[in-house]
């Protein structure tokens, strides 16, 4: 093609036509820039694309992130409960003294009183899936829509990441104390390596001072359950969410 050009070129000055060479000239000139813009054009297009499927990749993303963190908070939340109500049923005598007689060396590791064991000394740290936050955070504000999803987004990651470790900064220092202050008891190096000792049972039944842990470990424990409760709703709403505006991506990308 370049060839063929030049023999048009040449074949005008060889016969003197000046005029029609640069007329020729500057036709030429004019297709070279309608054919850079063209490409411009089409890269640009291209490029908005990759970007916009690059967007929506981040949004499929969180939701990922969520639901894997809503399935932990629906585990994590049965055993708060769990563990709750076996405090409530100590506190209020509804365990009848039969449950801790028949408790042996066979039935010390049982499922039925293995939670007993550690109900003031074991915890949950949940920690949420941030990939898709962080992903969020380094894109380009002009290339989102300030709607109410995005700034859902953000404003609930932000607030988790600063409320979330207080609330498991305490059960776990609570739970460190009480491991701690297990020290002072005969039962305690038995009570460490999981083996039966029949001074741990007594405790549990009538040490007041396991009654005072109880109701205060609850007393935060109960305030989890509430939080890991909403953790687990708005993670929902949000999913929730991006089903609905990622089937339409200009909803979300401008």
């Amino acid at each position: 093609m370049i060839k063929f050009f030049r023999k048009i070129r040449q074949d005008l000055l060889s016969k003197g036509k000046t005029g029609k060479y640069l007329k020729y000239a500057f036709g030429e000139i004019v297709l070279v820039v309608i054919g850079i813009l063209i490409a411009l054009y089409i890269n640009t297009i291209r490029e908005n694309l990759l970007q916009k499927h690059y967007i929506i990749s981040v949004f499929e993303q969180i939701r990922k992130d969520l639901v894997n963190d809503t399935l932990q908070l629906s585990v994590d939340l049965k055993k708060i409960k769990y563990t709750n109500e076996l405090i409530i049923d100590i506190l209020e005598n509804n365990v009848p003294d039969s449950f801790y007689s028949n408790i042996n060396v066979d039935s010390y590791d049982s499922e039925a009183f293995r939670p007993f064991r550690s109900l003031v000394t074991d915890f949950i740290n949940f920690q949420p899936n941030n990939k898709g936050y962080d992903l969020l955070k380094t894109l380009n504000n002009k290339e989102l829509v300030n709607d109410s999803l995005t700034n859902g987004i953000l404003s609930y990651y932000s607030q988790l990441n600063t409320e979330l470790p207080e609330y498991n900064k305490v059960t776990v220092e609570l739970s460190k104390r009480n491991i701690q202050e297990y020290k002072q008891y005969v039962w305690f190096e038995n009570w460490a390596i999981g083996k039966y000792d029949k001074n741990f049972i007594e405790y549990l039944k009538d040490n007041e001072d396991n009654r005072k842990r109880l109701a205060e470990f609850y007393s935060y424990y109960s305030v989890n359950e509430t939080y890991w409760k909403t953790l687990k709703q708005s993670s929902g709403n949000l999913i929730n969410l991006i089903d609905k505006q990622i089937k339409d991506p200009k909803r979300l990308i401008k």
